[in-house]
């Protein structure tokens, strides 16, 4: 293993010195440090989210970045502090507020730089944010106030309260939009294809009629309820100390402890969950990050509808940049596949992320604290995936003429109304015509000689166009149409 590992090292360094030497293999035994903008510029991310993915999933970094959290966390802090100063030195809430205020809205890659530093001395993330927050506060004369910074705190209840706040904030501010921007633009497309006939299939195999309105709305209304759940959502927070047993806070706070850590999670617009370990259950984030990889699933299956519509040549995506090295001809569903892979990602990380989290030992381990760093790496996928569908959507063609053709080629999808008809005259058909088989040029003849043979009337009993089989798909398109739009 450790072999292999450092192999992998060697290569990675010798591709970098090989780059930076012009393409002439530089030898060196000596341990090279590489800045991140050299890193990145020689395509060296790890993650396809930090590279080829990057300006897809910009917004995230602002919710899941290290520089996010450490200014979520700084947030909590400053919240808090002024909290405690209300109770314990009241006279210095209004001046150290300004400074408080200062430090969070200006939380620059300097104030982040910063913090790093006293970090990699401390080796605690929290303790860093801590320690910057109580020298900002010294430096601006308010001593008082700093040896008050964190007090009858534990880093849990800092973190729990920022990584709910990220998860939130991205949900309600990147990725709950996006999906509805989907959202709308498949029930348009529902809407405006609602009378489009098109054959059906079952098992693959040729059906009765639809519309590809109706098969759109289908996948409209599965994701407009889904989001609705997303919408109803409501994360956790705590702050209750060590082991959840709020004794440093009743330091501070008395007998109002408990009421005060109440309103306090309230005021950052989060739920406040009353019986904790060191960390807060997480039974509220499971079922946010479960209902998403749900939307996730939901948007596989669409994915795949419309792949399999393109396949039997029914749709098509609009020439776009080249579809192929080698064969001038092609243009090819890429955004579908490549928002399917995404998208199945995206499902699996979340259900993980879900399932895991539900997990910890006796009082605290730090399993859920690495686990939680990996909430912007699911969003990331499944916005990729959600906005490449969009973008095959923008691109997406109906061929009407071989969608209509499909129809004509398969005319015993319209056996269905025939037997039902026919029974509903009191002559059962359903045998006979089953021996039929399936349709071709002579099927529609067959048909009617078997109808006129058991005296029914064939112009009565068989449609006349499969258009004149469609149910209610077309006001099933309709409606959900009118549900997303409300």
């Amino acid at each position: 293993m450790l072999f292999c590992l450092s192999n992998l090292l060697y290569s990675a360094l010798w591709v970098v010195f090989t780059r930076r030497g012009g393409g002439e293999e530089v030898k060196s035994s000596r341990r090279v440090k590489v800045s991140v903008s050299e890193w990145s510029s020689a395509g060296g991310a790890v993650s396809p989210i930090d590279c080829r993915y990057r300006e897809m999933t910009r917004e995230l970094s602002l919710y899941f970045s290290e520089d996010a959290l450490i200014r979520y966390r700084l947030r909590v802090e400053a919240e808090y502090l002024r909290l405690v100063l209300g109770r314990v030195a009241p006279q210095l809430v209004e001046k150290a507020s300004a400074v408080l205020d200062e430090a969070v809205s200006e939380a620059s890659s300097s104030v982040v730089e910063e913090v790093k530093k006293i970090e990699a001395e401390t080796r605690h993330d929290v303790e860093a944010v801590v320690r910057f927050l109580k020298k900002r506060l010294e430096e601006r004369g308010f001593a008082e106030a700093a040896r008050l910074v964190h007090i009858g705190l534990t880093s849990e209840d800092v973190n729990n309260l920022a990584h709910s706040l990220a998860l939130r904030d991205s949900i309600t501010q990147v990725i709950a939009p996006e999906m509805e921007l989907l959202l709308k633009e498949l029930a348009a497309h529902a809407y405006r294809e609602r009378w489009t006939a098109m054959l059906a299939r079952t098992h693959g195999r040729p059906a009765v009629p639809t519309t590809l309105g109706k098969e759109l709305a289908v996948h409209a209304y599965r994701l407009l309820n889904s989001l609705r759940r997303v919408g109803e959502a409501r994360l956790p927070g705590k702050v209750s100390g060590a082991v959840g047993t709020y004794a440093g806070l009743v330091e501070v706070f008395g007998e109002e402890a408990l009421e005060v850590s109440e309103r306090f999670v309230k005021s950052l617009g989060l739920v406040h969950w009353l019986a904790t370990k060191q960390t807060v259950p997480h039974d509220d984030v499971s079922r946010l990050l479960y209902e998403l990889a749900l939307s996730s699933n939901i948007l596989v299956d669409l994915c795949r509808d419309l792949w399999l519509l393109s396949m039997l040549g029914l749709i098509y995506p609009r020439p776009h940049g080249v579809g192929s090295s080698t064969m001038p001809q092609k243009s090819n569903p890429v955004e579908l596949e490549n928002a399917e892979g995404n998208l199945e990602v995206a499902s699996n990380m979340l259900s993980f992320l879900a399932s895991r989290l539900l997990l910890s030992r006796l009082q605290r381990d730090l399993s859920d604290s690495t686990i939680r760093r990996n909430y912007g790496v699911a969003l990331a996928h499944l916005l990729i995936g959600v906005r490449n569908l969009r973008a095959f959507l923008r691109r997406m063609e109906i061929d009407r003429e071989e969608v209509r053709r499909d129809l004509e080629r398969h005319p015993e999808a319209l056996s269905e109304a025939v037997q039902i008809r026919a029974r509903l005259r009191g002559v059962d058909l359903l045998e006979e015509i089953r021996a039929l088989g399936t349709g071709d040029t002579s099927y529609l003849e067959r048909l009617r000689r078997l109808l006129e043979g058991r005296g029914l009337s064939a112009s009565e009993i068989i449609p006349e166009a499969a258009e004149k089989y469609l149910g209610l798909a077309p006001l099933v398109a309709e409606l959900v149409s009118r549900l997303v739009k409300s």
